[in-house]
């Protein structure tokens, strides 16, 4: 097994650096919203704070994306490689490897699943969140209405990207993309 191969590499990529970012700017954005919603409604709200929460939700949208693609067309395909007749050492074969036994079964049946449609999801939801702190940056502070909406779908983007992240931390812990 090799730790530094092309696959492992854009795996690495894929979970580490782009939905580890993503996930990262989520929580800041969120955190930041919520904050300010806790200021009282007489202070001024500087454009600094609405500056910081487009950048973050742009920075998550393009992380989201990044990494949705780069699973998509990257990390998948190896993944889903099928052995060769007659190989017994399914090890370099994620996909078969997994079910092959039983007890791990449910993790290409459920995990990979969820892995190949909620991501998709959860950058659509994402981008919609960025054009709105972007496009009524005043209005997310001043209204909060908006501002409790664009909570509600960032948490739900932050939940949705966790899970996802979880099922990865799972199916790379038993079958590695090598």
């Amino acid at each position: 097994m090799q730790l530094f191969s092309v696959p492992s590499i854009s795996t690495m990529m894929h979970g580490i650096v782009f939905g580890g970012g993503a996930l990262m700017a989520l929580f800041a954005a969120l955190c930041l919203l919520y904050a300010s919603g806790l200021a009282h409604p007489s202070d001024t709200i500087r454009t600094g704070p609405s500056r910081t929460v487009a950048f973050l939700t742009v920075a998550a949208a393009v992380a989201l994306w990044m990494t949705v693609i780069g699973g998509t067309y990257f990390v998948f395909p190896p993944y889903r490689v099928t052995p060769p007749e007659g190989v017994a050492a399914l090890a370099a074969y994620p996909r078969a490897f997994i079910l092959s036994d039983p007890s791990t079964a449910w993790l290409h049946s459920f995990g990979m699943e969820i892995k190949e449609h909620v991501p998709w999801i959860a950058a659509m939801l994402m981008t919609s969140v960025a054009f709105v702190a972007t496009r009524h940056r005043d209005r997310l502070w001043k209204d909060a209405e908006v501002r409790g909406i664009t909570m509600a779908l960032l948490a739900i983007c932050f939940g949705l990207v966790s899970f996802v992240s979880l099922l990865g931390v799972f199916v790379n812990k038993v079958a590695p993309v090598q």
